[in-house]
């Protein structure tokens, strides 16, 4: 699972990593015009509310109140709210977030860049404690825990997306080299042999080769076969680790288990811009530019499947 440049590895680049991907999104921000900020950008919501959800969850990580707005009743995880809430709101944790953008209606788009400044300063002045570590426990969102390296990788990647939705609003590329890009890729490479074998199902035999041009390049592939049991099975290919076997080759149990040849493999390439905005589910595949080596059909079909933010 190649990705170059790589991602973070180790706590001082993942602090690095989060700084630099904060401040890339506060830069944006402030380029944006007054009438920017009314452009739809998601669901319900405007740039102006994405805005106010980046900055309503960092104030939340560093230890304030969530500002809870006295909406009917939260729905159980997962299920239906009341039809008294937004359309685009689903489930209980859409209400969480709806709650802290609704919470910060009447602040003005410099206000709330000026408080994620703010913010990055004091989050950041505690990833520096000499006790921290990767696996550190830390508030998480919703009252609930993590370890800092998980809701940190998840911050970059939820925060690199929204700069990317905010450079949509004034059609400006860019931060596509960034350690944000090269999270997102890492961690939708690592999810690749589970969206293959759940959301596919493919027969015995695919192999599902994905690759990210550029600017981040990258590279991911799936081999599906049989356990002793006659169930699909996902054998991860092209791992890039030391010592693993060779490329197109993977080593579960300590078997190699050699990849298809490459006429029966299916490759989709696409560039970092649209790989990054199909995993965060902002372009449809129909809208997305992508070559295709192998089936046609199996690989639109994995581009359906690849969202993975929520």
């Amino acid at each position: 699972m190649p990705v170059h440049p790589a991602a973070p590895a180790d706590l001082t680049e993942l602090v690095a990593a989060y700084r630099q991907t904060l401040t890339s999104f506060a830069d944006v921000a402030d380029g944006l015009r007054e009438e920017d900020w009314s452009t739809p950008v998601l669901p319900g919501w405007t740039a102006r509310e994405v805005l106010a959800h980046v900055v309503h969850v960092e104030d939340y990580l560093s230890g304030s109140e969530h500002p809870v707005q006295g909406w009917t009743q939260e729905a159980e995880e997962g299920a239906k709210v009341a039809v008294d809430h937004p359309e685009h709101v689903r489930n209980s944790f859409g209400v969480w977030i709806e709650e802290g953008v609704l919470a910060r209606a009447d602040r003005s788009p410099a206000d709330l860049v000026e408080e994620l400044r703010g913010l990055l300063e004091v989050r950041s002045a505690g990833m520096y404690d000499a006790d921290l570590e990767l696996d550190t426990p830390v508030r998480s969102v919703r009252g609930r825990q993590s370890t800092f390296e998980a809701l940190t990788r998840m911050r970059i990647i939820d925060v690199w997306v929204h700069e990317q939705d905010l450079r949509g609003v004034v059609d400006r590329p860019g931060s596509l080299d960034s350690p944000g890009a090269s999270q997102l890729l890492e961690t939708l490479l690592g999810e690749l042999p589970r969206i293959v074998l759940e959301r596919l199902a493919p027969e015995p035999g695919t192999v599902l080769i994905l690759e990210s041009t550029g600017p981040v390049t990258a590279r991911g592939g799936v081999r599906i076969g049989l356990d002793a049991d006659d169930r699909l099975v996902a054998h991860e290919l092209f791992t890039g680790h030391a010592g693993d076997a060779a490329e197109g080759e993977d080593a579960p149990n300590g078997a190699p288990q050699q990849a298809e040849p490459e006429e029966q493999a299916t490759t989709v390439a696409l560039s970092t811009f649209f790989l990054g905005r199909r995993a965060a589910g902002r372009v449809p595949t129909q809208e997305t530019a992508y070559q295709v080596v192998g089936d046609e059909d199996l690989a639109r079909r994995l581009l359906d499947a690849l969202v993975i933010t929520p």
